[in-house]
């Protein structure tokens, strides 16, 4: 009996040493990794740091969740060319979170499911509601909605295609909460296609910075893709530039502002608050002619019933050249 309790005992000594040691193996794993990665970083002189992050310890087939952006090009018409009137006045930096208000709705988590096409498509409808006065910057209409009835994507990848949003609309978020899995569009509460908000249009935008920076000024956020590498898993803080790593696959984001200064966009991602910079991050513009092809798909959202915010502010003529121009940003400059 002695030497059966003394071979237990041992054998569950063994297993507590051997199992207690995984989680003390993965951190230094980990530690190995991200110093490998600062220190590649460091060599290319980038100016991003990586460290742990929600996403740090999650397999690599739960990475793989995390994007699901179909590589296909997208094939939409162009949205109308910004008018002379902005192009002449483009700021040298735009941030719509803080832009005489916050026109930017809060950061979400797709976790496990690779609709991150759903969440950048909403992220810019809930911003055009914002921006066009339909709702308050507590918005939040529902990727589920989009995921289940929308036709273009599932939890295994989409595509930014946004002719559901032009002709049904998303609900508010109650009417169908996220449950980071393909769904049925028949579980979606009664009636809910009677409490949807819609744009008016919308189309691509050419893959360049300049077209970007201008459809940002006249449209405002703007739904967009790239590749995402293994090294981004690890984003902290800084402006992003691809050093090393696996793909991973197709991503898509939601554009919020720009830095001519520093050379980035500011973008909003669906990883969570865990992830970055507060869930958002800055990536250079060249990463658009990089590994990443940032910006291989951009779309923006036209608002209902008019081109674009500012022509329908002007049509409507209630306010001033300078009230339209504090109200987008100071965006349009007075002229003499």
């Amino acid at each position: 009996m002695k030497l059966q309790m003394k071979t237990l005992t041992g054998a569950m000594a063994f297993l507590l040493l051997a199992f207690g040691t995984i989680p003390f193996a993965q951190a230094a794993s980990l530690e190995s990794e991200l110093a490998d990665i600062n220190t590649t970083i460091h060599q290319h002189h980038a100016k991003w740091v990586a460290a742990e992050t929600s996403l740090s310890r999650l397999s690599d087939e739960e990475k793989m969740h995390r994007v699901g952006m179909s590589e296909l090009k997208l094939t939409a018409k162009p949205v109308p060319e910004p008018e002379m009137s902005i192009m002449s006045s483009m700021p040298g930096n735009l941030d719509w979170r803080d832009n005489n208000g916050n026109f930017v709705s809060g950061v979400k988590d797709q976790a496990k499911c690779g609709a991150c096409w759903a969440f950048a498509m909403t992220g810019g409808l809930e911003s055009n509601a914002i921006l066009s006065g339909s709702a308050g910057q507590d918005v939040s209409y529902s990727e589920q909605v989009l995921l289940s009835c929308g036709g273009v994507g599932s939890c295994d990848g989409g595509t930014l295609n946004a002719d559901f949003l032009q002709s049904t609309g998303l609900p508010p978020t109650s009417y169908y909460p996220y449950t980071a899995a393909n769904g049925d569009c028949s579980a979606a509460r009664a009636g809910w296609q009677n409490a949807t908000y819609k744009i008016g249009d919308w189309g691509s935008v050419t893959a360049s910075a300049s077209a970007i920076k201008a459809a940002l000024v006249k449209y405002g956020p703007l739904p967009t893709a790239f590749m995402v590498y293994a090294d981004f898993m690890n984003y902290k803080s800084g402006i992003y530039e691809y050093v090393k790593g696996k793909k991973l696959g197709g991503h898509a984001v939601l554009i919020v502002g720009y830095n001519d200064d520093e050379q980035y966009f500011i973008v909003k991602n669906s990883w969570g608050t865990g992830w970055g910079e507060g869930g958002f991050f800055r990536i250079a513009y060249s990463e658009m002619t990089s590994k990443s092809q940032f910006g291989m798909s951009t779309i923006a959202y036209q608002a209902a019933g008019a081109t674009s915010y500012y022509s329908n502010l002007m049509s409507k003529n209630v306010m001033s050249d300078k009230s339209i121009s504090q109200k987008i940003g100071g965006l349009l400059e007075q002229r003499p």
